[in-house]
């Protein structure tokens, strides 16, 4: 390969990089909550991307579903290997949650993300579209090829279920 088809690829990478790894890192940290494992599929996708970059098609999907897509495979891996089979919710959460009692509020910080753990994959997309990604619905319904209806219909069964879970 050429110095300036090179170039021209790592300007590309680049610029995907620098538009999204805040917020695909916050995606992936919403799913494993511990920031070691985070940071390795994180670097592992950009990886893939470096490998693949040249066979993506933009007709097919947007360069941001096309990446989300290779992590959470990425993810999928990482949690079948048996490294990762059970991993901790990182301690550091805790400590950057608001709290009035810490004793009292770090269980319930860990109630909640166990309970969001235990929620259909749909369910917890959404949820984490929502309220960590801070995405509106109608965004939340483009970034997963839905409807704005179907959307709120799943963030209402959604936090309905997370409610449940929480109180049993």
């Amino acid at each position: 390969m050429n110095n300036k088809l090179l170039n021209k690829k790592w300007e590309k990478i680049s610029s995907i990089y620098k538009e999204n790894v805040d917020d695909l890192y916050r995606f992936v940290y919403s799913k494993t909550y511990n920031k070691h494992l985070t940071e390795d599929v994180v670097s592992d996708t950009f990886y893939t991307l470096l490998d693949v970059i040249d066979s993506y098609d933009e007709s097919k999907s947007k360069v941001r579903t096309f990446l989300f897509g290779i992590a959470l495979n990425k993810l999928r891996q990482k949690w079948s290997s048996k490294k990762y089979r059970h991993v901790p919710i990182d301690e550091d959460i805790l400590e950057h949650t608001p709290s009035i009692s810490k004793k009292r509020d770090s269980s319930l910080v860990k109630k909640v993300y166990g309970a969001l753990n235990a929620l259909p994959e749909k369910y917890r997309q959404v949820i984490t579209l929502r309220f960590t990604m801070y995405k509106s619905i109608k965004d939340t319904a483009k970034e997963l090829g839905t409807t704005v209806t179907n959307v709120t219909t799943i963030q209402n069964r959604a936090l309905k279920k997370l409610r449940e879970k929480i109180n049993e």
